[in-house]
């Protein structure tokens, strides 16, 4: 049988560091996670055809979060700060991460002679668009528009920590590009 994908293996990440020195908090007491890949179609009435015809030109994915609200937690905090501040423009964009931990492969960083374990994941450049506190239920619903996404891995620390390496899996083997 089959291996089931559970909720837990697919983990967003929002950075609460700096560009330069990025520091990956996962949003963890969220209770909803749709991603939503928004495909953008262009239709062709081509001469040779009856019909017109539909071809995908690109996504537009986002990613809706309901997160309950933990004072305390490191995922409210910086979600409640935006609220709070009413971020807009870049105040509003945020790095995030997206692991699939299902989905692993080696990878040998330069330099060194062994293998680690590494999982595909997407680095993306995030609009975070707070949509609205609800008190009664204790969270805060938002979305997370995917733009400019990076395919590469991540590998896991000693901590737990993840570190987001740019690249492309061929099978199981990742390599990573500059």
């Amino acid at each position: 049988m089959s291996d089931l994908i559970k909720k837990t293996k697919v983990a967003p990440f929002i950075n609460t560091g700096t560009a330069t020195i990025p520091k990956w908090t996962q949003i963890k007491k969220t209770t909803t996670f749709t991603l939503t890949m928004n495909p953008q179609t262009k239709t062709f009435d081509f001469i040779s055809s009856e019909t017109p015809q539909n071809e995908i030109d690109s996504y537009q994915p986002s990613l809706s979060q309901s997160l309950t609200m933990f004072k305390g937690e490191p995922d409210y905090e910086v979600i409640f700060d935006m609220l709070y501040k009413r971020a807009t423009g870049a105040d509003a964009h945020r790095d995030v991460l997206i692991a699939f931990y299902k989905e692993k492969g080696s990878y040998t960083p330069q330099g060194e002679s062994e293998s680690i374990t590494c999982y595909k994941a997407w680095k993306v450049d995030a609009l975070v668009t707070i949509n609205q506190m609800d008190t009664v239920n204790e969270n805060i619903d938002f979305d997370l528009a995917l733009n400019e996404i990076t395919n590469g891995a991540i590998t896991i620390n000693g901590s737990g920590e993840p570190t987001f390496v740019r690249g492309s899996f061929e099978g199981e083997t990742f390599t990573a590009t500059t």
